[in-house]
């Protein structure tokens, strides 16, 4: 697939059809094409020869969609940047992308001074720029196409840089398996995730390449039910991109059924586990559609994997499966045993860490080469020598012939949908005065993280415990860090316990809660 030539023959077939709808604007075909390519030509005549990636700041504006496709047109990739990001996350995150640019769909102030911010007005005025666009700037398949920051480990997020070439591959096999396109009858694409999460790539460029409309849900929405059941209704989708977790939350509503989603054809999930019991309840309200699980880290743009889930699977008693990889991609279970020799395999039954290979995979992290050579590296798998990125990721085949993730085997997790490193929380707590120590765990429910604790040891061990400590610890981390990895709970301890190897034990953490 050429994503620019598919992208503009939609807009010449449906000129008039919306792209994209939420409740801040919405933009036809023809003109999201058309002011794209007038900012393109803006950026070029602004930028000349320098390539570096823009931030595009907002949240579900139209205005961002126009900069992502204008970004890509002048051959520069896009860093999405979502207003529930904290300030120092955000001028962090525009300082390491290091463009004197920043594209605000929003209202945005930085720190940096020399870095001019584009504010809304401005940025719809330079759509109206009176130049053209050469498609000869367009990325090829070797440009980074678009970049997103994760939680990282220290504190500070990684930067995963992605392809157009590799978006390219991953929407090819989307479109083979039936998931978007002519075989998938596809109109109407609920848009749940933040344009900083690389879930919404899967349901963005899947509904823009297929001509149809996105329909995006903003974050206030997400807090009022009713009004979001009623919004979905009238956006009458075909196809659900989202987290299990929103999935679950509408299920809690028993209006959420096939009678009121007639056109309901296809749920696709990705992001975090999808726990029995939500597919299940899904096959149940809407039995003439379709419940797929996909599995993929950012890395490996959105997800390498994908299977139906049936009835039976429901029943099981088992665990669902993640599926099997996507043509061009293989996944391979790494094994290290006492002696430190590393095995990789797809034998059924063995268990050990997720190795990605393949055409979607990125080459590394942005400007960090020892993070790069930790999590990717060279694998010799069937007489070839190819680079695979460790997931982090426990998992295994079995017999049926599928894949299994067993969670993960670091202190990474996934919470509604969002991967959060848990060092990154306990990095930032430790820059409060008043705390020495810090060690987060999740609180898990049915398999399923529910939530955050922090177990926190104070300096000065002497202060009591209090509503108003624990508050005002949560009030200091919202200015760090985005709201879904603030701690729901906060505990105080007079020291941490420790394992046998001197580590803090977060198993006996857990066990705590």
């Amino acid at each position: 697939m050429n994503l620019f030539r598919t992208i503009e023959a939609a807009a010449r077939r449906h000129p008039s059809r919306l792209a994209f709808h939420g409740r801040l604007g919405g933009i036809t075909y023809e003109a999201l094409w058309e002011r794209s390519g007038r900012l393109a030509a803006f950026l070029e005549k602004e930028l000349g020869e320098d390539r570096r990636p823009l931030c595009v700041y907002g949240h579900k504006e139209p205005l961002m969609i126009v900069s992502f496709l204008a970004c890509v047109r002048s051959g520069r990739a896009y860093c999405p940047l979502d207003t529930s990001m904290a300030q120092e996350r955000l001028d962090e995150t525009a300082a390491a992308v290091g463009n004197r640019l920043v594209l605000a769909a929003a209202p945005l102030t930085l720190a940096d001074k020399n870095i001019q911010v584009v504010d809304p007005n401005m940025l719809l005025a330079c759509t109206e720029y009176s130049g053209r666009i050469d498609p000869v700037l367009e990325n090829g398949p070797d440009d980074v196409h678009y970049l997103i920051f994760t939680s990282g480990s220290t504190g500070k997020p990684k930067g995963v840089p992605i392809t157009t070439g590799a978006l390219q591959h991953y929407l090819d096999w989307y479109f083979e398996a039936g998931y978007a396109g002519p075989k998938a009858g596809m109109e109407r694409v609920l848009n749940q995730a933040p344009f900083s999460f690389d879930l919404s790539v899967m349901d963005l460029y899947s509904s823009l390449t297929s001509g149809a409309t996105l329909w995006a849900v903003d974050h206030d929405l997400q807090q009022d039910q009713p009004a979001l059941l009623d919004y979905l209704k009238e956006g009458r989708l075909d196809h659900w991109v989202s987290t299990p977790s929103f999935a679950e939350m509408c299920l809690a509503d028993p209006s959420f059924r096939g009678e009121n989603f007639p056109e309901m054809d296809t749920f696709l999930f990705c992001g975090e586990t999808l726990p029995v019991g939500t597919a299940a309840r899904l096959l149940d309200r809407f039995p003439r559609a379709r419940v797929i699980n996909t599995y993929g880290p950012t890395e490996s743009t959105v997800c390498v994997t994908s299977v139906p889930i049936t009835k039976d699977m429901t029943l099981s008693g088992k665990d669902l499966p993640i599926g099997v990889p996507k043509p061009g991609s293989e996944i391979l279970i790494r094994t290290e045993d006492a002696a430190g020799t590393v095995r990789y395999t797809k034998e059924p039954g063995v268990r050990g860490e997720m190795v990605i290979l393949g055409d979607t995979l990125s080459q590394g992290y942005f400007h960090e080469p020892e993070k790069t050579k930790k999590a990717f590296g060279p694998v010799e798998w069937k007489g070839k020598t190819q680079i695979g990125y460790r997931t982090g990721d426990g998992g295994r085949y079995e017999t049926d012939g599928l894949l299994y993730c067993d969670g993960r085997l670091d202190s990474q997790i996934k919470y509604h949908g969002y991967r959060i490193e848990l060092g990154d929380i306990e990095a930032n707590l430790l820059r409060q005065d008043d705390i020495a120590s810090a060690c987060c765990v999740p609180m898990r429910e049915g398999g399923i993280v529910k939530g955050i604790c922090a177990f926190l040891v104070r300096k000065d061990s002497m202060t009591p415990d209090s509503y108003e400590a624990r508050k005002a610890v949560k009030t200091e981390l919202r200015a760090l860090l985005p709201r879904y990895m603030v701690p729901k709970k906060i505990c105080f301890l007079p020291s941490l316990p420790m394992n046998g190897n001197g580590k803090t034990d977060r198993r006996a953490l857990e066990a705590m809660l």
